[in-house]
């Protein structure tokens, strides 16, 4: 039977050597010889590229309502945390400081374009040209 007219794919178990068959859908299935979970190399990569990043409500924390922040001191690098003026920062206990009254903290817009760089949402003069 030709490759074009399969209607499942394949791929081997590396512990035990049996092929485990992936029919429509399907990216990952234990092996029915020894168990072992196999997933399937393309149909993986191509549901990875269908599951884009969310793009958070809040660039400053990521949506999780806290922002840590670095600072060098005393020949050291310590890592604060404050919480974010985002509606999810309020429901942290008030006793954590807000980002804008720490005295170390850097300004929430270099928080939010660092993490806008981290995950590839800024774009540079290059690419806007492109």
């Amino acid at each position: 039977m030709s490759e074009t007219a399969r209607n499942y794919d394949e791929e081997k178990c590396i512990v035990c050597g049996r092929m485990v068959r992936f029919y429509e859908d399907e990216y990952k299935k234990p092996c029915d010889y020894c168990g072992t979970w196999v997933f399937e190399k393309r149909k993986q990569s191509q549901r990875q590229d269908q599951d884009k990043i969310k793009e958070p409500n809040c660039w400053v924390c990521m949506d999780k309502g806290f922002v840590e922040y670095p600072v060098q001191k005393d020949m050291g690098v310590y890592n604060y945390v404050a919480r974010c003026f985002c509606p999810k920062g309020m429901n942290w206990p008030s006793t954590i400081p807000l980002l804008d009254q720490c005295k170390y903290a850097p300004r929430p817009e270099f928080i939010e374009l660092r993490n806008r760089e981290l995950l590839g949402m800024v774009w540079s003069d290059d690419k806007q040209r492109g």
